[in-house]
């Protein structure tokens, strides 16, 4: 962002919040953290392993090479979990779970947008609900429980004269509410809500806003009383609860049950969940003390012939059947095309497993291949580029990054109307070693857009478009094809060659920079007089560059053309991390908040006003989640 932080209205913050840091709050395996200055927080997580050589834990980090991860030795991991090479720190080892620094800076993003504005951060929360960003859901879910307008009446002169606002009511109802498309937040998500609440960092955020009394425990809010009434609902509608156990919820449901020190109405709760009762030291309990629990479902002993029976008849899904299959049994062909057959396979369970379906040469029968090419037509995310490189069919490969395509497209689709990209790739010397990263960025960038959206333009002293003949990877790769970086830096330039390719009517203008920013001074004059009025600035900024501009940027030159126009141009700078692009989640869902929170135009150069939406006009039409009625 080019404001300063102590100035950021709701809306900017937001779009920090949302654009500034993609890495992951939970990572389910080991990792280390690294300091690196790139990051928002100055530091990132990196996945590892470890093995115990002469006795030392040796730790190794994964390094993708193609489709492969080759391990590269990281260093020696000491009792304190630092990770030395050599006598020097390298990083912390941590092991599953929540990233405390990313939850907890998500969190205070959170806190200043309610600070500036109470009702907005509460139509942000409700507004989120139905996204698919499951870790800031989470955390704007833990923060509306916790903050402080709970509908306290409001007294003059020792008379209450009206309840304030219950802001707390719609962190509950994120907690109660179902949704049909399972965007809702389900029992794990219920239980990291009271983790991010648990972290020190957050406990002091709470303590410092005034929330609860306590200087010396985690405050919960609402919490408790909201994970009980779920629990409630769910023992009364027993179903409910057989298909959490079903779904493998289980302990996760008994871990509810004992945060809040749930008291159930009948032994039933106790026997659906298997959960054995022993009796408390002090004797309080009265439920199911003592009384045999069915044993859990098991399909060890039983052939492969009988397992896919089981299958065939009952139906369970993949996450199921993969917990029940004892190991001497395993993945077979016929097992996999028993789920297939029963349909126990949802469209993303059968995306994921291409590689395993190709192995097991399942994807040449024809029921199977008319099944799997459905799945990945219907793909909603990009991991299909991802698992296009673990195989070894071309047609299957082409067929997986067509799917990554249209599923970036289908997430932008609708934010993207009445908007036009003008995108900016510095070829300058500087990027040497960053412009083959910088091209492969574009090509992911660009796969949301239809041609009639696009301008595009390389530049370094001299600025020249860029045509691309196809709206897909391969036709952005091939539009690249050639590009070598050499000469000096011109942002200027590069706005020159676009300044002929006027938006359409009514539509607003995001500029998109790609590069290193090494060029002194701005280039505002050039954006001015193009007439092509930008709404806002997305960057991003390279870090792999060489050559002598980069060594006079490492020896401390004030290098900030792009963040200093905008500036001066009094629009946003959306700064987008490099490391995005290495996450098919993260990909589509960045660029369709960088589209929808720059601002929308108001009636200039004659042009007609936008008919699209902005991301803040639609947080501020998003009515207040409500709980349940039965709540």
């Amino acid at each position: 962002m080019t404001t300063d932080a102590n100035t950021l209205g709701p809306a900017e913050t937001i779009v920090q919040a949302l654009l500034t840091y993609t890495d992951h709050m939970v990572h389910n395996r080991p990792g280390v953290v690294l300091t690196d200055n790139r990051q928002n927080l100055g530091l990132r997580w990196i996945p590892v392993t470890h093995k115990v050589e002469n006795g030392t834990p040796i730790v190794y980090k994964q390094v993708k090479q193609g489709a492969k991860s080759t391990r590269v030795r990281l260093g020696i991991l000491l009792s304190d979990g630092r990770v030395q090479n050599n006598g020097t720190t390298v990083g912390q080892y941590r092991a599953a779970g929540i990233f405390p620094e990313v939850a907890t800076w998500l969190y205070s993003q959170v806190a200043e947008v309610w600070k500036l504005d109470n009702e907005f951060a509460a139509r942000w929360a409700s507004f989120a609900f139905a996204e698919e960003h499951r870790d800031l859901k989470v955390v704007l879910a833990a923060f509306m429980l916790v903050q402080s307008r709970k509908g306290d009446p409001v007294v003059e002169g020792g008379k209450a004269l009206f309840c304030d606002e219950d802001f707390r009511n719609v962190g509950e109802a994120m907690i109660l509410l179902r949704r049909k498309d399972k965007k809702d937040l389900n029992p794990k998500l219920l239980l990291r809500v009271r983790e991010i609440l648990s972290l020190p960092g957050v406990a002091k955020i709470n303590r410092d806003l005034g929330f609860g009394r306590s200087t010396r425990h985690a405050f919960y809010g609402r919490w408790p009383k909201a994970v009980e009434k779920w629990l409630r609902y769910r023992e009364k509608n027993p179903r409910m609860l057989e298909g959490l156990v079903k779904a493998g919820f289980r302990t996760t449901v008994m871990e509810l049950a004992r945060r809040v020190g749930y008291k159930p109405l009948t032994p039933k709760f106790f026997e659906v969940l298997r959960w054995k009762q022993k009796q408390a030291e002090d004797g309080r309990r009265s439920l199911a003390v003592g009384d045999v629990v069915s044993a859990a479902e098991t399909w060890g002993g039983l052939t492969e012939a009988d397992i896919c029976e089981k299958i065939v008849a009952e139906k369970p899904n993949w996450k199921r059947i993969v917990g029940l299959l004892p190991k001497d049994v395993g993945v077979t062909r016929a097992i996999v095309a028993a789920a297939m057959e029963a349909r126990a396979l949802s469209d993303k369970d059968i995306v994921i497993l291409t590689p395993t379906l190709e192995d097991l040469g399942l994807l040449d029968v024809q029921d199977v291949r008319d099944r799997w090419t459905l799945a990945v037509k219907a793909a909603e995310d990009m991991r299909a580029v991802n698992i296009a490189r673990k195989v070894r069919s071309q047609a299957v490969k082409e067929e997986l990054e067509k799917a990554s395509d249209g599923a970036m497209k289908k997430a932008v689709a609708e934010v993207a109307k009445d908007i036009e990209i003008y995108v900016f790739v510095d070829i300058s010397a500087s990027m040497q070693g960053a412009i083959e990263a910088a091209k492969s960025y574009v090509s992911k960038f660009l796969q949301g857009f239809t041609l009639e959206q696009l301008h595009i333009a390389t530049f370094n002293t001299q600025g020249r478009t860029v045509e691309i003949k196809h709206a897909s990877a391969a036709g952005v790769a091939n539009a690249f094809r050639g590009i070598r970086a050499g000469g000096g830096t011109s942002h200027g330039a590069g706005i020159r060659a676009l300044k002929s390719a006027k938006p359409k009517d009514g539509a607003d203008v995001l500029f998109f920079f790609v590069g290193d920013e090494e060029e002194r001074g701005t280039f505002t004059k050039e954006v001015r007089e193009s007439g092509l009025a930008p709404m806002a600035f997305g960057f991003v900024k390279t870090t792999a560059s060489t050559g002598a501009a980069s060594g006079r940027y490492r020896q401390g030159y004030d290098y900030s053309a792009v963040r200093g126009t905008a500036a001066e141009l009094g629009v946003p700078c959306f700064m987008v991390e490099e490391d995005t692009f290495e996450d098919p989640y993260a990909i589509p869902r960045t660029i369709r908040n960088l589209v929808a929170s720059t601002p929308v135009g108001q009636n200039f150069s004659g042009r007609r006003a936008p008919k699209r939406v902005s991301l803040v006009e639609t947080i501020l039409k998003t009515d207040l989640l409500v709980k349940p009625a039965w709540a």
